[in-house]
C-alpha cells in the first residue's frame, strides 16, 4: 500500500536548471516523486518541480509507474479548477552527466505553503478554525475532478494542498484514472487509512486494481472527521493497519460506526453517509450531491461556530 518516501535523485543542489526553472531545498517526498522549491529564471515566479522517480524499479513495476507518470501529467496539465493544483509544464531532464537524473519526468507546479496534513499535526486535537472551508473547497474539486470522469484514489490530508492564501488544492494525482464506464484501474497502492473496505476483497487482474467514484466517497468521509475533530480517525486503532482492520470489522458488521461525539448533527450525518459500509451504500452519493450538502452546511447560520 504506501510507499516510503521517494530516494531524492542524485545530483540535485540548490540551483540546479531544468528547463526555464531553477531548483532551490527539497520541500518534500512521496512514495515515486521528490517535491523541490522553485523559481522561474526570468520572472522568479515560485513554483514547485516534482521530479518522478521510476529510475530504481524493477522493469515490471517500471511498466505501472511509467503509466502512472503519464496519468499524473496528463491530469495534471490538463486540470482547470481553483481547487485542484495547476501544472504549468511537463518536462523530461536531460543531463547525460549525471545518469541518475537523465530522463527523468519533473512536473513544474504551483507552489503551496503547506498541506493539511501539516494543519492537522498542529491542531492539538481541537477542530481546525477553517475546517468547514476547507471541506467545502475539497469536496468542489473532487466534484469537478468526478464531473471529469476522474477518480483520485488518493484522497488523504497529505495530497490536499494549501495555497500562499490558504485555499486548498487536491493534488497528487499519481493514481488518478479515467472512469471506463463506472469504474478505473489502478495499481493496488494508496493510503492504508483512507481506502474503502471493499479495497481490500478485490482481486488485482492484469490492468491492476477496480477503484470507482465511491472510493473517493469514502475518503473525503475520513478525511472530514479528521478535519472536524483535529485529527482523529473515525476508526479505532493505534496504527494504520489496526484502523484499516476496524473498517472492516465495521463493514462486515462486526462493530458499529461510532463516530466523535464532537461532530456538529448535519456533519455527522454527512460522514455516516460517506463512510456506509460497501460501494452499493455509497454509490447514490455523489461529489456533486457531496459538493452541494456541503455547501448548505456551511452556509447554515453559526455554521462556523458550531465546528469549531
Amino acid at each position: 500500500m504506501d510507499g516510503a518516501s521517494a530516494t531524492p535523485p542524485p545530483g540535485i543542489r540548490p540551483g540546479y536548471r531544468i528547463g526555464d526553472w531553477r531548483l532551490a531545498g527539497p520541500i518534500g517526498a512521496g512514495s515515486w516523486g521528490s517535491v523541490y522549491a522553485a523559481e522561474h529564471t526570468a520572472d522568479r515566479r515560485p513554483a514547485a518541480v516534482k521530479i518522478l522517480r521510476t529510475d530504481l524499479l524493477a522493469p515490471g513495476q517500471r511498466a505501472w509507474m511509467d503509466e502512472l507518470v503519464r496519468r499524473e501529467v496528463r491530469f495534471s496539465l490538463e486540470a482547470d479548477h481553483p481547487h485542484l493544483v495547476r501544472a504549468h509544464a511537463a518536462l523530461t531532464i536531460e543531463d547525460p552527466d549525471r545518469p541518475g537524473l537523465d530522463g527523468l519526468t519533473a512536473l513544474v507546479m504551483d507552489r503551496a505553503e503547506r498541506s493539511l496534513r501539516d494543519l492537522l499535526a498542529d491542531a492539538a486535537g481541537g477542530p481546525l478554525p477553517d475546517g468547514p472551508r476547507l471541506l467545502r473547497e475539497i469536496a468542489d474539486g473532487l466534484a469537478h475532478l468526478h464531473g471529469r470522469g476522474w477518480v483520485h484514489g488518493d484522497l488523504k490530508p497529505a495530497n490536499i494542498l494549501l495555497a500562499p492564501d490558504g485555499t486548498a488544492w487536491l493534488a497528487d494525482f499519481g493514481l488518478a484514472a479515467e472512469l471506463e464506464g463506472s469504474h478505473a484501474y489502478v495499481p493496488p497502492l494508496g493510503s492504508l487509512d483512507h481506502v474503502p473496505p471493499e479495497w481490500w476483497s478485490q482481486r488485482t487482474g492484469q490492468r491492476g486494481a477496480t477503484v470507482r467514484p465511491t472510493a473517493d466517497i469514502w475518503a473525503y468521509g475520513v478525511l472530514a472527521h479528521q478535519v472536524l475533530t483535529g485529527g482523529r480517525h473515525p476508526f479505532p486503532g493505534r496504527t494504520a493497519r489496526a484502523r484499516a482492520l476496524a473498517a472492516q470489522t465495521y463493514a462486515h458488521g462486526g462493530a458499529p460506526l461510532r463516530m466523535d461525539g464532537q461532530l456538529p448533527p448535519g456533519w455527522r450525518e454527512l460522514i455516516g453517509d460517506c463512510l456506509l459500509p460497501d460501494h452499493a451504500s455509497r454509490a447514490r452519493h455523489t461529489a456533486a450531491e457531496l459538493s452541494r450538502r456541503v455547501r448548505r452546511l456551511c452556509a447554515a447560520p453559526g455554521a462556523r461556530r458550531r465546528a469549531a
